[in-house]
Order: C-alpha cells, then sequence, then structure tokens
C-alpha cells in the first residue's frame, strides 16, 4: 500500500514509518546540512587521524557520506530554483495575502481560484457578487483593500516623483552656486596675501 506524505507525516491508517521525506520542510537549509556534514565526514578524517586511520575511517563511513551528498546536492539546486521561481513570480503577480483581508474572504477567494491580486482586480462588481458565500460586506472589504493598495502604489510613484525633481532642483542649484563659491574662495585668498 503506497501511502500519501505531507511535510514529512504519513497521512491515513496505518504505521507511520512506512514512507519518510527528510526534505519535505526546509529543503534547502536541510540539503545544506547534509552537504556540509558529508563533505565534512570525506574530508576531515584524512587531516585529523592521518593517512591510515583516516583511511578506515573513510571506507566505513565515507560511502554513507558520498551517497547523502550525491542526494542532497540535486535536493539543494532544486529546491533553490524552486524558490527563486516563487520569488520572482510573487513579485510578479502578488498574492491577495498581501491585501489584509480577513481569513473568510482570503478562503472563499482561494476556494474560486482568485488567488493573486490582478485576478482578483479583473473580476467586476457583479461577478464577486455571484459568488456563493460572498456578501456584501465581503464584496467591500475587498474593493476597499484593492483601492488602498492602489493609493498606496500611486502615494509611492509621487513620492519618487517628488525626490526626483527635489534633487534636479538641488543640482540645479548647486550648478548655478558653484561660481559664486569659487570666486569667494580666490577672493578670501587674494585677502590673505
Amino acid at each position: 500500500m503506497v501511502r500519501q506524505v505531507s511535510r514529512g507525516r504519513a497521512l491515513g491508517p496505518g504505521p507511520t514509518h512506512t514512507v519518510f521525506d527528510p526534505f519535505s520542510v526546509n529543503p534547502i537549509r536541510r540539503s545544506l546540512g547534509a552537504i556540509v556534514v558529508s563533505a565534512a565526514m570525506l574530508v576531515a578524517p584524512m587531516r585529523v587521524f592521518g593517512a591510515e586511520v583516516g583511511g578506515l575511517v573513510l571506507v566505513v563511513v565515507g560511502w554513507m557520506a558520498a551517497a547523502v551528498l550525491m542526494m542532497s546536492v540535486p535536493v539543494l539546486i532544486i529546491s533553490t530554483v524552486e524558490e527563486l521561481w516563487r520569488q520572482v513570480w510573487c513579485r510578479l503577480q502578488p498574492p491577495i495575502e498581501e491585501l489584509g483581508l480577513s481569513p473568510r474572504v482570503l478562503r472563499l477567494l482561494h476556494r474560486y481560484g482568485l488567488d493573486t491580486i490582478a485576478a482578483v482586480e479583473r473580476i467586476d462588481e457583479a461577478t464577486l457578487m455571484l459568488l456563493p458565500n460572498f456578501d456584501a460586506r465581503a464584496r467591500h472589504e475587498v474593493l476597499r483593500a484593492i483601492s488602498l493598495r492602489r493609493y498606496a502604489a500611486q502615494q509611492r510613484a509621487w513620492e519618487a516623483e517628488r525626490e526626483r525633481d527635489a534633487r534636479r532642483r538641488r543640482a540645479a542649484w548647486r550648478a548655478a552656486q558653484l561660481p559664486v563659491r569659487l570666486a569667494r574662495r580666490f577672493s578670501d585668498r587674494a585677502d590673505r596675501r
């Protein structure tokens, strides 16, 4: 009987020792730890114990360290690529959790496949009201959160534009004041002599 595994724990009836995935939780950290430990097991015995004893330790334990190393490197590479892809995707398509909605509304939106803010923005109010269990309060909460997000983005754009204008004005002022400051410096030196 094949058992389903979720986060390192077996699901369903039967003994729990049949299937266990050590990399299901924190795969990057665990695979990196396994790589470091197995590399230390391959390198350290020769350095610490010398050639004869180190060779014996490598024969006894080295095969296991090499097997763990060969298993952990692909897990580390795949997990790192997956995490990078997830970060890029969340940056391009932010999830609805960033809206700060109540858990009930989040569950409703996830249930109907609206997992990103862009997907929720594409739906009009009438369609939202047609979703089962989606009442006027939930609709108001979603629309308010989206409008606050748009306003915050617009505010950030205004502040960035205002900062760019201020930098340009400061640069123009410095450029206009430079000949005056140079003339004062040279006139001060002439007065000292």
